[in-house]
């Protein structure tokens, strides 16, 4: 019952937030989440109290208590622009969002795409990064991505369908299959593979350094790289002062490889979550700090 209500009043709020942000200009978003973000932050404890843990385990020898306060309050308003910016970026005309993210690092997807192997576009729950498929699609790169399955089917759904209007083509993971076989077909075409990797993920996670601690890590992209071909190229949408600005695309992610599938997979899992950190560290409020990374490793 509990899960209905919830796809409904889910759906109600999609369509009256279409309707609503059609007309705003996307300074009005900063505007509306310095407003909602105070109420999650203060409202919300449960929230918190996570951030606070998981900045003091990673930062807590860097930063002061002042300090990661203040941050912490950063990382709520950059937590509630998100599903903000993603509705802003079906509602309203792209012209007016997506496209005004500059694009740097290019030459390294052109040249990746190449070899004919397709490419693995690393993500993070960092910055705007649900407009990142978006604005590669604008420029007619072709992005798969799997979206998780959640409680509310036809919230899902919908959704999804917003998404295949942005440009993306999405996919969920389950069953394991399927999801796997669409992930190396796309490849094969030589295609994007945009693929989030900074989540725990206890079953089949692999344990690599994340902030000085061991955090359970999704091996998806080492896997469907060591096995395809394919090169892994860091992508990260960031703002600044609130606004979605620059889509950055680094180099290739490599490593040595040896006769040892198990080792090389967990070297180039270790590399890129390195990767993550750097960038997270570059740009520490626009992370989501809510996630529970290092959940079995804490007391």
């Amino acid at each position: 019952m509990e899960y209905w209500v919830g796809d409904f009043f889910g759906n109600l709020f999609l369509t009256i937030s279409l309707l609503t942000f059609r007309r705003l200009p996307p300074k009005a978003l900063v505007l509306i989440a310095r407003i909602l973000s105070p109420m999650a932050f203060y409202l919300n404890k449960k929230y918190r109290d996570r951030v606070f843990s998981n900045l003091s385990l990673a930062l807590g020898k860097e930063k002061n208590l002042r300090e990661r306060r203040k941050l912490a309050k950063e990382v709520f308003l950059n937590f509630t622009l998100t599903p903000l910016e993603t509705i802003y970026m079906v509602a309203a005309p792209f012209e007016r969002s997506v496209m005004n993210i500059k694009i740097k690092g290019r030459e390294n997807l052109d040249a990746a795409l190449t070899k004919g192997k397709g490419v693995i576009a690393l993500g993070a729950h960092l910055g705007s990064f649900t407009m990142l498929g978006t604005r590669l699609a604008q420029e007619g790169y072709v992005i798969n991505i799997i979206i998780n399955q959640s409680k509310f089917p036809k919230l899902t759904e919908r959704l999804a369908g917003l998404q295949r209007k942005a440009g993306m083509n999405p996919f969920p993971p389950k069953p394991a299959t399927t999801s796997v076989k669409k992930s190396l077909n796309s490849l094969r075409r030589n295609e994007i593979l945009y693929l989030i990797a900074d989540e725990q993920q206890i079953r089949g996670g692999v344990p690599v350094p994340f902030f000085g601690q061991m955090a359970y890590t999704p091996p998806g992209p080492a896997i469907f790289s060591l096995k395809t071909g394919a090169p892994i190229l860091p992508m990260f949408v960031l703002r600044e002062r609130g606004i979605p600005q620059t889509l950055l695309i680094g180099s290739p992610i490599e490593i040595e490889r040896t006769f040892d599938e198990k080792k090389d997979t967990e070297l180039l899992i270790t590399k890129f979550t390195g990767v993550i950190e750097d960038f997270v560290r570059q740009y520490p409020s626009q992370w989501a700090w809510l996630n529970r990374r290092w959940k079995t490793y804490q007391k």
